[in-house]
């Protein structure tokens, strides 16, 4: 016994010297070490000394928790929180801010928690994945790329992503396809953010050379829960679009949703729809929308497919109304 009380004392105390150490306690009474570091989609992921592998904890399994760093903590019906998390009692969490207000939540109320690194750069986090398929037949072959970059903190949040298909075969036009957005939220109270976008497009099949978007709105988020996030935006769009017969520039409003699901084990879905009546040009209306399944795989790779399609009810004559993209990838994300 005194063996074994040496030993787990020598053993703590080596998780200590690696560095600040979070407990997560679950139902059957086991207490683990290490460092958290996200709770996403119904998961903590437990990073520790003493295993090559993060750690995933279905978090309706976890009766206490205490992380030593600060947090950002986003709760059911819109709510958000930035402080010190820590487990009082079983089953329920206090978030501590930095003047000390201190509120106590059921566990079961947090829907997502972040760690705020000390170090900014470590609040970044990307992917990019890769496609390509290559047929005998005509000799056709298609590239696709896409990624992304992303920024999270307290109150900013900054998207950027970027996807492009290139496909070539004999006797036929090529076929090019280019899209990419930047995106930046500032939260506000309770469900309510303000965003500022810019964004680009080109794509041969709508005889589009180049569309330069920018836009200015607010949202909000109608459900924020522990099975999925919603939200709706609206605001003032600008065009600067160069098509083969002619270069113009238009304005609209937007109204656009987004679609998050959550508690899908390795499995995330994302889905996008923005809608644009025109201001400046009458009759005109287009649409854009994108979904995404991504299926997670070991050492932070993945496997994705995707749709995008946009719609314009007065395309040129040498185009078409109707765009659209089915993809498959293999990619690697990084945090």
């Amino acid at each position: 016994m005194k063996i074994l009380l040496s030993l787990t004392s020598v053993f703590l105390f080596l998780n200590i010297g690696y560095g600040q150490v979070d407990t997560v306690k679950v139902k059957s009474g086991d207490v683990l070490y290490g460092k958290v570091k996200k709770i996403n989609s119904g998961v903590l992921v437990l990073k520790t000394s003493y295993s090559d592998s993060d750690f995933r904890i279905d978090f309706e399994d976890v009766t206490k928790i205490h992380i030593q760093k600060t947090c950002f903590v986003m709760l059911s019906h819109g709510r958000r929180r930035t402080g010190k998390v820590n487990s009082e009692a079983v089953n329920q969490v206090s978030i501590t801010s930095e003047t000390h207000q201190k509120e106590s939540f059921q566990l079961s109320e947090l829907i997502r928690l972040e760690i705020l690194e000390d170090v900014l750069w470590k609040r970044f986090s990307g992917n990019f994945d890769v496609g390509y398929n290559l047929t005998r037949a005509n000799n056709a072959a298609q590239l696709t790329f896409s990624g992304g970059f992303y920024y999270k903190g307290p109150k900013w949040y900054m998207n950027t992503d970027f996807n492009s298909l290139r496909s070539r075969q004999d006797n036929i036009d090529k076929i090019e396809r280019t899209n990419a957005q930047v995106e930046v939220k500032r939260i506000l109270l309770k469900k309510w953010y303000l965003l500022s976008s810019f964004g680009y497009l080109s794509n041969t099949q709508q005889a589009l050379n180049s569309r330069y978007l920018y836009r200015l709105g607010a949202g909000r988020y109608l459900v924020t829960n522990n099975k999925l996030l919603l939200g709706l935006s609206m605001g003032v769009n600008y065009n600067m679009e160069d098509f083969v017969e002619e270069s113009k520039e238009s304005t609209e409003t937007f109204i656009s949703a987004n679609l998050n699901l959550f508690n899908f084990k390795d499995v995330e879905l994302v889905s996008r729809i923005d809608f644009f009546p025109s201001l400046s040009e009458s009759g005109r209306r287009r649409l854009d929308y994108m979904i995404d399944a991504k299926y997670k795989l070991p050492m932070d790779f993945y496997i994705k497919a995707g749709l995008q399609f946009n719609y314009d009810n007065q395309s040129k004559v040498s185009g078409s109304n109707l765009d659209y993209i089915f993809t498959t990838g293999f990619g690697w994300e990084f945090n």
